[in-house]
């Protein structure tokens, strides 16, 4: 008899990018090495919805755009883990230094006197956690412009980071010197075929994005981890290294 499947939980990942020298930069948090799953990728800022992100009364006057947004719970939670992870408070108005701390996310906007950027955010991408896995989230990606602010990594969950050539980070996979997870890998990818922030939100609102589902199969050989080509990454199936770097949940052999 089959195991019970887990519940995917609300989550939301940003993709924050920039006009570099050499072209278009993503940042890029690198996890602790000590972290139970894929210690040491690198991955966009994000992480699970929870329920200040929720309550359409705290945002009242303090995000941009007119009237809610149906994702408003996904938007806010994907900025407030920008800043918890990176220290950036992607709102409208930019201030050099943020003095006041411990307030709850919400309230630090207030007192910022800017506004959530929550209009600025682009749907960039939505993936799922595979069925047969203990712990899932149901993650819908984000792509926006950077407002300017310094990044500094929080040293517990992010442990360094990065403002990175999309292309160079997939050059440096490649070439084993960087580890990332399926998704991250597909979704640069798809980030790769821009080579500036405009043209990188003018493809995201042009694109359709499609749940993505990866189903694990198993069999004497091992285990494979496929998307459906209807995806559009032009890519169906995870590396081997990449089943590695997600090895607390996916294990090498069967």
């Amino acid at each position: 008899m089959a195991g019970k499947i887990a519940p995917a939980l609300p989550s939301a990942s940003i993709i924050l990018v920039r006009d570099g020298k050499a072209g278009l930069e993503v940042l890029m948090t690198e996890r602790a090495k000590t972290m139970k799953f894929a210690p040491g990728a690198f991955v966009f800022p994000g992480g699970k919805v929870d329920k200040t992100d929720q309550q359409n009364w705290r945002w009242q006057g303090i995000t941009t755009g007119r009237g809610v947004f149906r994702d408003f719970a996904l938007r806010v939670a994907a900025l407030r883990e920008l800043y918890e992870e990176v220290g950036i408070l992607q709102i409208d108005r930019v201030r050099r230094a943020f003095l006041v701390t411990g307030l709850p996310f919400s309230d630090l906007v207030r007192y910022s006197g800017g506004k959530l950027d929550i209009a600025g955010m682009v749907p960039f991408a939505h993936w799922v956690t595979p069925e047969p896995m203990p712990r899932r989230f149901d993650t819908h990606f984000y792509i926006a412009a950077h407002n300017g602010q310094v990044a500094q990594h929080d040293g517990n969950e992010a442990v360094s980071l990065k403002w990175v050539c999309p292309r160079k980070l997939l050059q440096d996979w490649e070439e084993d010197r960087v580890p990332l997870m399926f998704p991250t890998r597909l979704n640069l990818t798809k980030l790769a075929r821009a080579s500036t922030v405009a043209e990188a939100l003018r493809q995201a609102k042009r694109s359709r994005v499609v749940r993505t589902l990866p189903v694990v199969n198993m069999s004497a050989a091992g285990i494979k981890l496929e998307i459906d080509q209807a995806t559009g990454y032009g890519v169906t199936s995870a590396s081997e290294k990449e089943l590695v770097v997600e090895a607390g949940v996916i294990a090498k052999k069967p």
